[in-house]
């Protein structure tokens, strides 16, 4: 199948998720405000991706200035390989402003079911769009233990990805909680596929083909946590997601590298966990002694964080973890 389709990504992974989008041939890759327009096949897509949140199939877009032109729209499209959905509305800018109204007139025509048909109204258009995936895409199926505010699986594949992160590089997290930059890491290294381990909604209306892995790359992937229960969950996440990463109990201060140089991560703690800024002076001391030859990319909560590192920074963007505006610095 060839569809039209939108990958849904969080604020300022547009860029990385386009990237990916082209490295796996999808075409007419398009980025947006909020995510990325391509084709290709929307199983293919959900199994493959890393950054994406959520991959929707777009199916109409029509002018929608009255409620009539709107009913028209909607029956125009066949529904049948989609079975029942259930429409979620949002309104912008449009004749037609009220949501409810809008779904109850969609629900008229669309057979009602588990689904999500997501239509967007905005300056008197509607855009119709299937959700293909089911459940966020951040649930791969093997984090089943978390730490305190673990990242989601797609943002720390996108984050590493902003980093400069690539498979055959080494990888440290001397705080990994439990293990999510360091599995992901160690997924794409041995090349699987994010999605090999869970189902999707397209699944019903998508021709059915085995998963692919990829070629694997030998990396250096290791990490650390002082919590010796945060430790045993990374393993286990590990084990179920089927790659080897070497996890040791050890406060982040005594941390040392494996090689000389790589990529050094870390989401410390901060806002209601943070205990003062002896977090990112700790690593800074890192950053300025052991793991001096290599790069570095850290979340930081503000730029008291920013100089504790003791590095000036090559890159910062700007990413939301937990609700909460942090920046993803590069140093």
């Amino acid at each position: 199948m060839n569809a039209a389709l939108f990958a849904g990504v969080a604020p300022g992974l547009e860029g990385v998720a386009a990237d990916e989008l082209r490295a796996c041939g999808f075409t007419e890759v398009n980025p947006l405000a909020g995510g990325v327009a391509f084709r290709g096949d929307p199983l293919d897509a959900n199994r493959r991706l890393a950054v994406p949140t959520r991959i929707l199939q777009r199916v109409a877009r029509f002018p929608a200035r009255t409620f009539e032109q709107l009913v028209a729209g909607a029956k125009a499209v066949d529904w049948t390989p989609f079975g029942g959905l259930t429409p979620q509305v949002t309104c912008h800018a449009s004749r037609l402003y009220h949501s409810g109204a809008v779904a109850e007139r969609l629900a008229g025509v669309v057979p009602a079911g588990e689904g999500t048909l997501f239509a967007r109204v905005a300056r008197d258009r509607c855009t119709l769009s299937v959700d293909t995936s089911g459940e966020r895409l951040h649930r791969r199926g093997w984090r089943l233990e978390n730490g305190p505010a673990p990242l989601r699986e797609t943002l720390a594949a996108g984050l590493l990805r902003l980093a400069g992160w690539a498979p055959g590089m080494a990888l440290h997290d001397p705080m990994c909680g439990s293990g999510t930059f360091l599995i992901e890491a160690a997924c794409a290294a041995a090349g699987l596929a994010p999605g090999r381990l869970r189902a999707f909604a397209c699944e019903a209306w998508c021709a059915q083909r085995s998963v692919v892995s990829g070629s694997a790359v030998p990396t250096a992937i290791d990490g650390g946590d002082r919590a010796a229960a945060a430790i045993d969950a990374a393993r286990r996440n590990a084990e179920r997601a089927g790659v080897e990463v070497a996890f040791t109990v050890r406060d982040a201060r005594d941390a040392v590298p494996t090689c000389e140089t790589g990529l050094f991560v870390c989401n410390p703690p901060y806002g209601r966990r943070a205990r003062g800024p002896g977090a990112y002076a700790a690593l800074g001391a890192l950053l300025a002694g052991p793991f001096a030859g290599w790069s570095a990319a850290i979340l930081c909560p503000d730029e008291d964080a920013v100089t504790a590192l003791g590095r000036a920074p090559r890159v910062r963007h700007r990413v939301r973890n937990g609700g909460l505006p942090l920046e993803w610095v590069v140093c």
